[in-house]
């Protein structure tokens, strides 16, 4: 992210894009009611009776509403139109701002907080998008999840009744067969429609064995990523979590955000158990904690920085501040992966503390 200019008296910030994590961002960093001015295009009915045409100009938006999509790469931006050329929009009528990388936008708020600025500021570690196509599998049942650094998308669930053994192995054969069929058929559609990283195929022995004798046959004539082979016990969706705890996929974890995550979660969980007093839980508590330094690690939902009301902003950027001035980690995780559902799911406000209070 390049800032080119910050003009402190009105609250307004001018910045360039230069990755997607910078749009990743800039969608925790704006809120509603912000103004938002960029280079755009508007489609203009000149005539009446024709189309229009999509003429290029530059509008400051209101805005209402904001949705990432981190396989477009952009940021869309919804509201209402404020300052604009008079000749060919209305003022007060909606349009969406679709931003992208190595784009110039500016963005003025009420009162830009310290820690937005900061987030804006701070370059990412990770300086590109690292997608794993994860297939958790087991006999009959496969689950098939795309992983990114930003979420995690469930893409299928396929079931198949596999005879037992009693009946001929030709019924086993031609079940399996299909199972492994259709399987193979979406990741071949995923990896010919995205750039994947790593294939990752986890599940108990046999199956898992099977099916990765199977992918590699069938694709062969497609340029396939690496593919890492992972025991884990089910085919379910909870085997991701368990893949993504594997020694073998440490190694990437100053690529892969949720890798970093994934641990992090595993540290809270064992402190719940073993040293609940170094564990604390919700704004007041939290707060009280950061008050007196304690805080030595704060975990963050995207949600509780993002669209929420302005004294509940303020509430957390004074717990952020103060963490931060007494030497605090912050991680703030995002809401789309499973890692941050679970920080959702304890109260969207964690810490893990110095010594107990």
């Amino acid at each position: 992210m390049k800032i080119m200019e910050f003009d402190k008296k009105n609250e307004e910030l001018v910045l360039k894009t230069e990755s997607l994590n910078d749009l990743w961002a800039l969608f925790n960093v704006i809120t509603k009611d912000d103004e938002v001015s960029a280079q755009t295009h508007r489609r203009i009915v000149l005539k009446e009776g024709s189309k229009g045409e999509r003429k290029p100009m530059r509008l400051k938006i209101k805005v209402e509403s904001l949705s990432f999509h981190e396989f477009s790469n952009r940021l869309r931006i919804k509201g209402t139109i404020i300052e604009g050329p008079e000749d060919y929009v209305s003022f007060g009528s909606y349009h969406t701002l679709n931003i992208k990388i190595d784009q110039i936008l500016s963005i003025k708020k009420e009162k830009w907080l310290k820690s937005e600025l900061k987030r804006i500021k701070e370059l990412s570690i990770f300086e590109k998008n690292f997608l794993m196509l994860i297939i958790a599998i087991e006999t009959g049942l496969a689950t098939i999840v795309l992983v990114s650094n930003f979420s995690n998308t469930r893409i299928a669930t396929i079931k198949t009744t596999i005879p037992g053994k009693r009946y001929e192995q030709k019924y086993r054969n031609e079940a399996y067969e299909e199972f492994f069929s259709g399987i193979t058929k979406i990741v071949e559609e995923n990896i010919k429609s995205t750039k994947i990283d790593l294939i990752v195929i986890c599940g108990p022995g046999n199956t898992r064995e099977h099916f990765s004798k199977v992918i590699k046959e069938k694709l062969k004539d497609i340029s396939l990523p690496p593919i890492e082979n992972i025991h884990a016990s089910s085919g379910t969706e909870s085997a991701i979590i368990e893949t993504l705890k594997s020694d073998k996929l440490t190694k990437l974890q100053n690529n892969v955000k949720i890798i970093q995550e994934v641990a992090k979660i595993e540290e809270i969980f064992k402190l719940f158990s073993t040293k609940p007093d170094l564990i604390a839980i919700g704004i007041k508590e939290i707060s009280r904690a950061a008050e007196r330094g304690a805080v030595k690690e704060l975990f963050c939902a995207d949600t509780l920085i993002r669209g929420v009301s302005t004294e509940k902003k303020l509430q957390i950027e004074d717990i952020l501040n103060l963490v931060e001035q007494s030497g605090g980690k912050i991680n703030i995780l995002s809401s789309e992966h499973l890692t941050g559902q679970q920080i959702v799911d304890l109260g969207s406000l964690v810490a893990i503390l110095r010594y107990k209070i």
